[in-house]
C-alpha cells in the first residue's frame, strides 16, 4: 500500500470508530430495543448483497439505515448501520465470509465509512428541520430526500476515493465508472426507506414486517436483472473467445478495444448505460470474422486483392449475426460501420462525415490503435507514441475531427493504459 492510501484508511477508521464510540455513549436508552431490532434487520440485508463487479456490491440495507436515521436520528442510525455491517455473513463463491475471517482493516474501514455516511445524513436531516420520529409525509419528505442523497454521496464517495488510491485513477472517473450507474436504484431504495419509516411511526412493528418482505423482493428482482445482464456478457465473451481461438493473431484484441473505447466514451460524456452498449459493440466488433476461412484469416503474408475484399465483408457478416437480437439494435450498426472512413473511403458502405455514428468512430479509433500496438505476421508492433501520431495524422481522412479530439483527451489522461495487454 502507498503511504497516501494507508493515511486515508487510517483517517477513515479513526474517524468512524470515534463516531461509533460517541454514538454508543450518547444513545437514548429508550431506543435500545428498537435499535437492536433494526440492527438485526440491517445485518440480514447486509448479508444479501448484489455484486456489481469484483470491487463493488450493493445491498438493500441502505433503506433500513435511512429508516433508522428518520426514526431515531444520527447517533442511533450510525450504531444500527455500523453494527449491522459488522454482523454480516456472506456466501462469496461458496466461502462463508464474516467479520472473523475478513482482514480486520477491511472490516474496520467498512463499519467506519458506513457510520460516517449515516451520521452525516442524520445531521443534515436534523439541521434542515427534520424531526426524527415524527411522521414524514408531507412536511419532512423533501428533507428526507436530501438526507438520503447525502448518505449515498458520502457512502459512494468514501469508497470511490479508496478505489482511486488503490488503482491510481482520478476520483471522478472511478466514481462515474463504479457508482454513478446506481443513482436511480439508490433513489428507489430511499423511497422505500422513507415509506418504511412513515409506516413504522404510524403502525409500529407490523409495518416493518410488511415492508421488509417487499424490500427483499426488490433485492431478488435486482439480482435477477444483474444475473441476466451477466448472462449476456457471458454469451458475448464466449463469441469473442470463439473468434480469438480461430484468429491467433488477435488474441485479446476485443478486450483491448473495449478498454480503450470506454475512455473515449467518457470523454464524449456518454451515460453509463450508453457506454455499456459501446463496450458490448467493442467486444463484438469483429464477430463477423467467425465466418472467414482460417487460411485467409491467418495468412502470414500480404493478402491478395480478392482475399482482402473477402475480409472486408466481416462488418456486414457481424451486422447479420446481430440484427435479430433486440437489445443490440443499435450495436449492430456500430459494428457494421466501424471500418468506415470520415472521407468516404472506408467499407462496407462507403458512407462519410456525420453519416457515421460517433459510437462507430470510437470503435474505429480504438480498433486501429490496438492493431497498431500489436504484433502482426507482416510487421512488428508500433510504439505507443508512433501509434498515437499515426491516428492523429489521419484526422480529416480516416477519422473525424470530433473523434480525434476525444482520442487526444483520453490518451493524455490514460496514457499508461493505451497498450495491448490482454
Amino acid at each position: 500500500m502507498s503511504k497516501k492510501l494507508i493515511l486515508y484508511i487510517t483517517f477513515i477508521i479513526i474517524s468512524g470508530l470515534s463516531l461509533i464510540g460517541y454514538s454508543i455513549l450518547n444513545v437514548n436508552l429508550q431506543h435500545i430495543s428498537n435499535v437492536v431490532i433494526l440492527i438485526i434487520f440491517s445485518a440480514i440485508c447486509e448479508s444479501l448483497p448484489i455484486y456489481i463487479n469484483s470491487n463493488v456490491s450493493v445491498s438493500v440495507a441502505y433503506a433500513v439505515d435511512l429508516m433508522a436515521i428518520l426514526l431515531f436520528g444520527p447517533l442511533e442510525g450510525a450504531i444500527i448501520a455500523s453494527i449491522g455491517n459488522l454482523l454480516l455473513i456472506r456466501n462469496v463463491n461458496g466461502e462463508i465470509k464474516c467479520a472473523l475471517n475478513i482482514p480486520y482493516y477491511k472490516t474496520l474501514f467498512n463499519i467506519s465509512q458506513i457510520s460516517i455516511s449515516v451520521f452525516m445524513a442524520g445531521l443534515v436531516y436534523k439541521y434542515l428541520g427534520g424531526v426524527p420520529g415524527q411522521y414524514i409525509y408531507p412536511k419532512y419528505v423533501g428533507v428526507a430526500i436530501v438526507a438520503s442523497a447525502v448518505y449515498y454521496l458520502f457512502n459512494s464517495g468514501i469508497v470511490a476515493i479508496l478505489l482511486s488510491l488503490l488503482i491510481k485513477k482520478p476520483f471522478l472517473s472511478v466514481w462515474l465508472m463504479d457508482f454513478k450507474w446506481g443513482t436511480i436504484n439508490f433513489l428507489f431504495l430511499a423511497f422505500i426507506g422513507i415509506l418504511m419509516a412513515s409506516a413504522f411511526i404510524k403502525y409500529g412493528y407490523i409495518a416493518l414486517v410488511v415492508f421488509f418482505i417487499p424490500l427483499l423482493m426488490v433485492r431478488y428482482m435486482f439480482k435477477l436483472y444483474m444475473d441476466l445482464k451477466q448472462s449476456y456478457y457471458d454469451t458475448i465473451n464466449a463469441l469473442t473467445k470463439a473468434l480469438e481461438a480461430k484468429d491467433r493473431y488477435t488474441l485479446g484484441h476485443s478486450k483491448s478495444v473495449e478498454k480503450l473505447a470506454v475512455y473515449l466514451c467518457r470523454e464524449a460524456g456518454f451515460s453509463e448505460a450508453h457506454t455499456e452498449m459501446v463496450r458490448i459493440a467493442a467486444l463484438l466488433h469483429d464477430v463477423g470474422k467467425i465466418g472467414i476461412v482460417e487460411n485467409i484469416l491467418n495468412k502470414p503474408g500480404k493478402l491478395s486483392k480478392e482475399e482482402y475484399d473477402y475480409i472486408k465483408q466481416h462488418p456486414v457478416s457481424g451486422y447479420e449475426i446481430l440484427k435479430d437480437v433486440p437489445f443490440l439494435k443499435n450495436v449492430r450498426y456500430w459494428v457494421r460501420y466501424h471500418h468506415e472512413w470520415y472521407n468516404g473511403n472506408g467499407y462496407p458502405d462507403g458512407i462519410s462525415g456525420r453519416q457515421i455514428p460517433l459510437e462507430a468512430e470510437i470503435l474505429s479509433v480504438a480498433d486501429v490503435f490496438d492493431a497498431l500496438v500489436s504484433d502482426r505476421p507482416y510487421r512488428n508492433a508500433y510504439t505507443r507514441e508512433e501509434a498515437y501520431k499515426i491516428i492523429v495524422d489521419s484526422e480529416g481522412t480516416q477519422f473525424s475531427p470530433r473523434v480525434i479530439r476525444l482520442f487526444k483527451r483520453a490518451y493524455e489522461k490514460n496514457k499508461e493504459d493505451f497498450k495491448h495487454d490482454f
